[in-house]
């Protein structure tokens, strides 16, 4: 791992915990009501993978989701624990993805999705009676398409000034 390595993956992470923290707060989820918000922060895991490679957006995904779950208020904290393994594979999958096309690989953000409310479910922070209701998964698709479009335009702004790093 060379240093710029470590540093890009360093500055990400922090990214990912400072949106996790302070910005996804004011995003609420317009198709779900209660509380339930855009979390942006994980699209920061997608953009390491397919930028950085599949080890390095693994471990933005781990790192990020740790410190966000450390620096969280007392009631997000469960779900951020929840998340560090789901958003670690969800960064090792969007760089292994991104080796071969980084449109596709914006949608390794359904398998950050889609693992975090099998484990939202099994830990019991997501009762199943929410899942079974069509709001649900329409505030999901919402959410998936504004991350898609982030991580799309990000990708694109990046790109030219990050090269790619080896895996």
């Amino acid at each position: 791992m060379s240093t710029r390595q470590i540093v890009y993956a360093a500055l990400l992470a922090a990214l990912y915990a400072v949106i996790g923290r302070f910005l996804t707060q004011y995003l609420p989820n317009p198709m779900v009501r209660g509380g339930s918000i855009i979390a942006i922060n994980m699209v920061v895991v997608v953009i390491a993978g397919i930028l950085l490679g599949p080890r390095m957006g693994a471990l933005v995904g781990f790192v990020g989701t740790l410190l966000n779950a450390i620096i969280s208020p007392a009631g997000s904290q469960s779900f951020e624990f929840v998340a560090v393994i789901p958003h670690t594979i969800m960064g090792y999958v969007a760089g292994l993805l991104g080796r071969a096309n980084q449109i596709v690989a914006a949608f390794a953000i359904l398998v950050g999705h889609g693992l975090n409310i099998v484990g939202f479910l099994l830990v019991g922070l997501l009762p199943f009676s929410a899942v079974a209701v069509a709001v649900f998964w329409v505030g999901l698709a919402t959410e998936t398409v504004i991350d898609l479009i982030v991580i799309w335009i990000t990708v694109a702004a990046l790109r030219p000034l990050v090269r790619q790093l080896p895996a």
